[in-house]
């Protein structure tokens, strides 16, 4: 605005003061009234007044001053009037900043006051207050998670420190103690081994690339392949059903058992992560599974998405858990899953795993005859 009225100021003085300066140079024109040419001549105004050229500069001067004062008056009065009105509307501003720098981690759950005013300043607060709320939600997850992190590791240590405590105060020790203690630590530092890869997995997933075209079926031949002996061992017998008119939902069978073999499911995302995902589906039937049970997988495509579904013949899953099993550190039943050496993380791989992929993970029937747990995927192509 300074600029501007400066600017200002020097155009309009040059503009007055060329004006002015052109009045040395008057030129007379006289027209005759018989018809004659006209007639032009040059007047010098110093000659006939000789105090004009003096009376022009003192106009030049009066005029820069006034100029000069009434723009300065100007710049003044609208610096003042831009102060107050600029003042007035960044309080509401001033007021935001100074409210959110007094929010720290602990206060997370804080919610600003949103002023009436409707303006940019109101839609900024609302804006904040909904990154306020997303912040605290990450951040009691974060702490939950952290929590059960550290719990986990420090039962196996506690274990391991107390076994050789007590293993440290025998005078003579036999080999059987010595084996035991082995087998002791072995076990614990097995379990320590997958806690923390498991946790290493879940931090590192947004790195994997998720590029590979992988065929959702032999995915699953390769799971089974690896876990074959884990089911043996167990008595559970696992199988694939090929039947794609067989609806796991309602167990409705029709003749055509080579639609699914005609509809090959292929998805775009990370062979490793989508691996880890659907082995430790089938491992957590095979865990939780009646002696002499089995596992059933199949897939399948509906409503543009890839189903891999896990059926097992267990126990079943309450309806209040059917959410929370997919949460870290979650276990139904702590001391089998303890004697299992699990640490309540594998469905919740499974479910951020399917999540990175754009899909999800989810019990769609549950009862005292077994469970079923599908996980979609979005299908990037479908091949013949």
């Amino acid at each position: 605005m300074i600029i501007s009225c400066v600017l200002m100021y020097f155009f309009i003085s040059h503009s007055a003061v060329s004006g002015m300066d052109g009045l040395q140079n008057y030129m007379i024109k006289v027209d005759p009234q018989d018809g004659d040419s006209p007639i032009t001549f040059n007047v010098d105004p110093k000659a006939l007044f000789p105090q004009f050229e003096q009376e022009i500069q003192e106009t030049k001067e009066a005029f820069l001053l006034r100029s000069v004062i009434a723009t300065t008056i100007i710049i003044l009065l609208s610096s003042v009037c831009t102060y107050f009105l600029t003042k007035k509307a960044l309080t509401p501003l001033q007021k935001l900043t100074s409210e959110v720098s007094q929010i720290q981690a602990q206060n997370l759950s804080t919610q600003l006051e949103v002023p009436n005013s409707k303006d940019e300043i109101a839609q900024l607060t609302s804006s904040f207050n909904e990154m306020l709320t997303r912040l605290d939600n990450a951040f009691s997850t974060q702490k939950q998670f952290s929590a059960n992190a550290a719990h986990e590791l420090r039962t196996p240590l506690a274990v391991l420190q107390t076994n050789l405590e007590v293993f440290e105060k025998k005078q003579e020790p036999e080999m059987v103690e010595y084996r035991q203690l082995f087998t002791m630590i072995k076990e614990q530092t097995a379990r320590l081994s997958q806690l923390v890869g498991t946790l290493l997995d879940m931090t590192n997933l947004k790195s994997v690339p998720r590029t590979d075209h992988v065929s959702l079926e032999e995915l699953v031949d390769e799971v089974f392949c690896d876990l074959d002996p884990v089911a043996e061992k167990a008595g559970i017998s696992i199988h694939f059903d090929d039947s794609s008119s067989q609806d796991l939902y309602t167990d409705v069978h029709t003749p055509d058992a080579s639609a699914l073999n005609n509809n090959i499911l292929n998805i775009t995302g990370s062979y490793v992560l989508l691996y880890r995902a659907v082995y430790n589906l089938v491992e957590n039937a095979i865990k939780y599974n009646r002696p002499n049970g089995s596992v059933t997988v199949s897939v399948k495509e509906k409503n543009g998405q890839a189903m891999i579904l896990v059926k097992d013949t267990g126990i079943g899953i309450s309806p209040e858990n059917q959410k929370k099993i997919f949460d870290p550190f979650f276990r139904v039943d702590k001391s089998r899953s303890r004697a299992m050496g699990g640490a309540g993380l594998g469905l919740a791989l499974v479910d951020s795993i399917a999540r990175e992929h754009g899909g999800s993970v989810k019990v769609l029937e549950s009862n005292e005859k077994g469970s079923i747990i599908a996980l979609m995927l979005p299908v990037s192509s479908l091949k013949n």
